[in-house]
């Protein structure tokens, strides 16, 4: 299915990067060894950020094409970004199967993962309404087909940053209603605001749930949830 890629607002991701990072500090352990992923890595602007705080954290980013990673690694070299924890950018197209080929068998071979946690910033409303099934799908603790796993099925999570709906569908405010319709919608009628409630439904079938909601700056929410049945 094809939809434009959004270009983060400038400034945002400078400007939310402090209040992620609090909310990431209730999920992880500063001093154990981890693997982390973020979907949809942009320009690694919140991945350098994260890698500076937990230099112990293996840090994994992933970007739409190979146009966006060659983009987010002339990034970092321009920036002389250089951490040992900070692993370069994987192109992933979460709509495209056989993108999920190459991540499935890293973490098969033990390059990569099985990760602790997975991060999705200004994701979900940016991509049709489909696509964050195919993310939990393929990180499930509990889907057949995907051996071994990629996600810790003890201490696992997934968490989600960004503007929402209310559950009932409505928006949560006059300038969220204007960002959807005027700016994500102008791009595409594929992508917009969802509700929270619609993707905890999603995460459940997949082996998740819904543990905890923060409302943070500018009417955005920081969502986890976490594998079912774990710590």
């Amino acid at each position: 299915m094809s939809y434009p890629s959004i270009i983060t607002q400038p400034g945002a991701a400078q400007r939310n990067v402090q209040p992620i990072i609090d909310e990431l500090s209730k999920l992880i352990e500063p001093n154990t060894k981890s693997q982390i992923l973020e979907f949809g890595s942009g320009d690694y602007t919140h991945l350098q950020a994260f890698a500076r705080r937990w230099e112990k954290v293996q840090w994994w980013g992933t970007v739409r094409d190979e146009a966006e990673q060659g983009s987010a690694s002339s990034r970092l070299l321009d920036h002389h970004v250089l951490l040992p924890n900070l692993n370069g950018p994987r192109v992933l197209d979460i709509e495209i199967q056989d993108d999920w080929i190459p991540f499935c068998t890293a973490v098969k071979f033990g390059t990569a993962g099985p990760f602790t946690g997975f991060i999705m910033i200004n994701l979900i409303h940016c991509c049709p309404v489909d696509a964050p099934e195919n993310i939990f799908k393929h990180i499930s603790p509990i889907n057949p087909s995907i051996t071994p796993r990629t996600i810790d099925v003890n201490n696992g999570w997934v968490a989600a940053y960004g503007p929402w709906l209310n559950d009932n569908g409505s928006y949560k405010s006059e300038a969220d209603e204007k960002f959807d319709k005027e700016y994500i919608k102008s791009k595409s009628p594929l992508l917009g605001l969802r509700t929270i409630k619609s993707i905890s439904e999603i995460a459940l079938k997949w082996g998740f749930v819904e543990e905890s909601r923060k409302e943070l700056p500018k009417g955005n929410v920081f969502v986890v949830w976490r594998v079912k049945g774990g710590q």
